[in-house]
């Protein structure tokens, strides 16, 4: 895992090719201010009016693209990817809700109701190790719906792919295909959700030799060449495999749980659908992993899996699954977006500004996720690889009041609980590791507290 420290997040974005060295520098300060404050406003981040004012022109410039702004920050990402021989590519659609600014223009509708509830759709390609460490952001598209066009659901299917929302999934895996031939040593599995299956998906992998692989979850109950029953029939139709473990993650209403699933696999062929009727036949890998007995009140695990990889044992259906698993990554991450880093708390005037926030806010929001997931998953790290030495030692003389005891290099597991104890996180036997809003409120505290320090020594050495 690369440094995640403060030092280390500023070059996510230092690079960024705008065109004007000001602008640049800009940007720069911004995502320091953020680095230091997750969840702060733009005046209470940069600290004073003067500062402010030009972070809301640089926000507000024309000439500054939205992809501009996070492509160095997806190129250190791929610097990264290269360290692993395997990486997921996980990516999902969230929504963004600006309807307590109703002042400001250009927004869309993101719900049921297309005068009230109004904001952004984002959709977020993000990378993972097999082990669900985030290795940073690959692509984001942002826009807001024509409010023009709310509700006009019919026709849609024979639409083209390419004129409907749909598109995302085709764009995302695009961007991923360029990344991929930037990376050749590092083999990339493209993770998505039901909305992703497309036929149009598995042709556009199937087009290009050596072109990522392809996980989504099955949507549809497709046809098979040459075969009486369709997808859906077809695969319970296959011998069961074997069962495994699966960890199911808390949902609403629902604890955190273990489920016994069964695992069937089989080859398919899928037939093009109607409006593509003479186009090839796919061929696919189906996986079902299917919970017969959930417990009382919890709503049985059922995945069915398409994929372009092989799988033709027990084990490679269960590494697949095991990918599919990682998905939940992406809603985590946008849940940081919103809750711990407080993207929706901007009051900008126009959905462009908002667009070119919410890109400097994903790195911000990659950097929490990741400093949650090392301290979990390498809690012996150095310290050095999350925070600055003027932070951690300023963290550990508050988190053990300047014990004389308290000497040496603390590790990441000392660093991850101080942060979080700042953030509200009690750390009583049972409470678990801290979560990513009380490390990212302490964050936010632990930025205060270095700044008054270095301002405290200032004036005694001036004395």
């Amino acid at each position: 895992m690369h440094n995640i420290s403060e030092a280390s997040i500023m070059t996510e974005l230092s690079h960024a090719s705008l065109g004007d060295q000001r602008l640049s520098k800009r940007l720069g300060q911004l995502v320091k201010a953020f680095a230091h404050q997750p969840r702060a406003s733009i005046p209470t981040a940069t600290g004073d009016w003067g500062q402010a004012c030009a972070a809301y022109r640089f926000l507000d410039n024309p000439n500054v693209h939205p992809h501009e702004l996070l492509a160095p920050h997806t190129a250190r990402t791929l610097q990264r990817a290269t360290s692993v021989a395997l990486a997921l590519a996980v990516n999902d659609t969230t929504t963004l809700n600006y309807s307590h600014r109703p002042a400001t223009t250009g927004l869309g509708p993101i719900g049921n109701n297309a005068d009230k509830t109004l904001g952004l759709h984002l959709h977020t390609l993000l990378a993972f190790t097999p082990q669900r460490q985030p290795l940073g952001v690959l692509d984001a598209q942002c826009w807001a719906r024509d409010p023009a066009t709310f509700g006009v659901t019919r026709q849609r299917n024979r639409r083209p792919v390419a004129a409907k929302e749909s598109a995302k999934w085709l764009r995302s895996y695009q961007a991923l295909q360029a990344h991929a031939a930037q990376t050749p040593a590092t083999r990339w599995v493209f993770v998505a959700d039901r909305e992703a299956d497309l036929y149009e998906l598995f042709e556009q992998a199937h087009a290009t030799p050596q072109s990522p692989a392809v996980l989504v979850r099955m949507q549809h109950d497709r046809g098979l060449d040459q075969r009486e029953h369709r997808l859906f029939t077809h695969l319970r139709g296959a011998p069961p495999a074997g069962q495994i473990q699966v960890a199911v993650p808390r949902r609403p209403a629902q604890a955190a749980r273990t489920a016994s699933v069964t695992i069937r696999f089989c080859p398919v062929s899928l037939s093009a659908p109607l409006l593509k009727k003479g186009q090839p036949t796919q061929s696919l890998w189906a996986i079902e992993a299917h919970e017969a007995h959930p417990p009382r009140g919890a709503t049985a695990l059922h995945w069915r899996l398409l994929t372009t990889v092989p799988v033709t044992s027990l084990a490679e259906a269960v590494e697949k699954v095991g990918w599919y698993c990682v998905r939940w990554g992406i809603e985590v991450f946008h849940k940081v977006l919103k809750s711990c880093v407080a993207v929706e708390e901007a009051q900008l005037e126009t959905a462009a500004r908002l667009q070119r926030y919410v890109m400097i806010k994903l790195v911000v929001a990659w950097r929490v996720l990741a400093l949650t997931q090392l301290g979990r998953e390498r809690p012996d790290a150095a310290v050095s690889e999350i925070l600055e030495q003027a932070e951690w030692q300023v963290l550990r003389a508050v988190a053990t009041r300047g014990a004389a005891r308290a000497e040496g290099v603390p590790t990441v597991r000392d660093a991850v609980r101080w942060i979080g104890r700042l953030g509200g996180h009690l750390g009583r036997r049972g409470d678990g590791a801290p979560g990513q809003l009380s490390l990212a409120r302490g964050l936010q505290r632990l930025a205060d507290l270095t700044t008054g320090g270095k301002q405290a020594q200032a004036a005694l050495g001036c004395a």
